[in-house]
């Protein structure tokens, strides 16, 4: 989708989007029902019994962590705990539901009413067109942040339920039906305690959609509650999306989308879906209620089948469990676990040691990237931890994008990288010899300083070793110091050239250029 294309039609619409997350708890290792485990994988329809297969006569025992995990997130969100609370059961038919049914939750949630707060920069602000204040400003207030705006994205509700079991689709194409020659079911899934995130319909654009969406799963990440993986579907994302013209208060008719399994995808699906409906509007047609899917290798969406309403469903009590009664000093307690939140950790790191803002909020949205600088700052020294976040944000983070691993995979680890720049900040080796050290030991996993000694790379730093070797090349080059002193000091270069080039690169280049200088006069 055209930047300028998606820029044109939010000139003139604007865009109100929703998003339904659905975050498996695999912290609760356990279904939600009964005592199967929970992971991903395995032979298909191995991790089942007859509680989550929906036998006759089995009775569903609700996950007491799992409960835990879904306050402890709402808490998170600023949501407001109900104090009774109880489960439905939610009515349809489909292959992968056991039961015919799943028990969710439906008018009384375990959260509500709660918010995150997300910031948009570069790109991302060109969407949001009634910025200018040219235009009627419709939705949620945005403010105006550094290089961008920050806005508020309301949250409507935190329910739990049974995740559903999985279709695979033989033949079919992006795992659909359509040109499938048969299809199967695995229900290692099914039961798989789901949270469900339902936002208020306060984006604006896509940028903020994704911006929501990676901001919810840093969150997740740092409570522990989920491993938060979209590849394999223990974090997946649907989008409501409808336009209306600038200055209209009334909403237009949504498509929801699904399948999108990156938040790169999840960006260009509502895109899709803002222009698609903008082009339906323009020729004088008429928006469909729909469920849409997403196809990444196309990049465009088609059709699935017509929306359901709550209705639909027939929500009714689930007979075969209680209602829940939460204790004020329960929830209290559960609110003293919360560790440090992203926003908490970035506003840290800027305050005790001095980083960016851009580095800051880089290093504090992945969990697992925060306790690896924090561990190499530790090993390092504080002071030194803008040049630990530097090679975080770029060597090793290449590195990683290259072997297509994550943190936890990294072969050059904290201590490690701890070391590396500890040899380069005293002056052991320059910053080119470090990027050569770097190389070797995320190829070998040896110690930089080991690498160091054993290709005879320690910089020399003393003075008096560097003005002998600086006096023997300006006493070799009699006419190329006259040059200089006579006003060419350009030649400067030529000169400390010469000196690294007599001590095989391992001088420091700072002291080099110092002490040519000085003897330069």
């Amino acid at each position: 989708m055209a930047k300028d294309r998606l820029a044109e039609v939010l000139e003139r619409y604007e865009a109100v989007i929703g998003l339904e997350i659905h975050t498996e708890i695999t912290a609760a290792n356990t279904k939600m029902f009964c005592g199967c485990p929970v992971a991903f994988g395995g032979e298909p329809n191995t991790r089942v019994c007859p509680v989550c297969l929906g036998m006759p006569g089995a009775l569903p025992v609700p996950n007491e962590a799992a409960i835990e995990w879904t306050v402890l997130a709402g808490l998170a969100t600023e949501c407001d705990i109900a104090l009774w609370s109880q489960f439905h059961r939610k009515q349809y038919f489909y292959p992968d539901m056991p039961k015919d049914y799943q028990i969710s939750q439906y008018d009384l949630p375990f959260c509500s009413g709660g918010f995150v707060d997300i910031e948009v920069d570069g790109d991302g602000v060109a969407e949001r067109a009634d910025l200018g204040g040219a235009l009627p400003f419709v939705g949620p207030e945005a403010i105006a942040a550094d290089d961008g705006y920050r806005t508020r994205i309301g949250i409507t509700r935190i329910h739990l339920e049974e995740d559903t079991g999985k279709m695979v689709h033989v033949g079919g194409s992006e795992g659909r039906i359509s040109g499938a020659t048969h299809s199967l079911v695995d229900f290692n899934r099914a039961g798989t305690p789901l949270m469900e995130l339902v936002t208020e319909p306060d984006i604006r654009t896509p940028e903020e959609a994704r911006r929501f969406a990676q901001k919810l799963r840093s969150v997740w990440l740092a409570l522990g509650v989920s491993d938060c993986n979209m590849e394999e579907g223990s974090m997946r994302v649907d989008a409501n999306v409808s336009i209306r013209p600038r200055g209209a208060t009334e909403l237009g008719t949504k498509s929801e989308v699904k399948n999108m399994n990156s938040f790169k995808s999840l960006h260009d699906a509502i895109a899709y879906e803002i222009v698609r409906h903008a082009d339906v509007l323009d020729s004088g047609g008429r928006v469909v209620q729909e469920t849409r899917h997403w196809d990444a290798g196309a990049k465009r969406t088609s059709g699935l089948r017509s929306k359901e309403e709550a209705h639909d469903y027939r929500y009714f009590p689930e007979p075969d469990m209680v209602p829940f009664s939460f204790d004020p000093a329960w929830i209290a307690a559960l609110a003293e676990q919360l560790p440090e939140l992203p926003d908490a950790r970035r506003d840290r790191y800027m305050a005790e040691l001095g980083l960016p803002k851009h580095d800051a909020s880089a290093l504090a949205a992945e969990y697992a990237l925060a306790c690896y600088f924090e561990e190499a700052v530790a090993l390092a020294g504080a002071d030194r931890a803008k040049p630990v976040a530097n090679w975080m944000l770029g060597d090793l983070a290449a590195n990683l994008n290259a072997e297509s691993i994550d943190i936890a995979e990294a072969h050059v680890t904290s201590a490690m990288l701890a070391e590396l720049v500890g040899l380069i900040e005293d002056g052991a080796i320059s910053g080119k010899q470090a990027k050569e050290v770097f190389a070797e030991a995320a190829g070998t996993g040896d110690a930089p300083g080991a690498i160091v000694e054993a290709r005879g790379m320690k910089q020399v730093s003393d003075t008096a070793e560097i003005e002998l070797v600086v006096q023997r090349v300006l006493d070799a080059n009699p006419d190329e110091v006259a040059t200089y002193r006579g006003g060419k000091t350009g030649l400067l270069g030529f000169f400390v050239g010469q000196v690294m080039r007599e001590m095989r690169g391992q001088g420091n280049p700072a002291v080099v250029n110092e002490v040519v200088r000085r003897l330069l006069g």
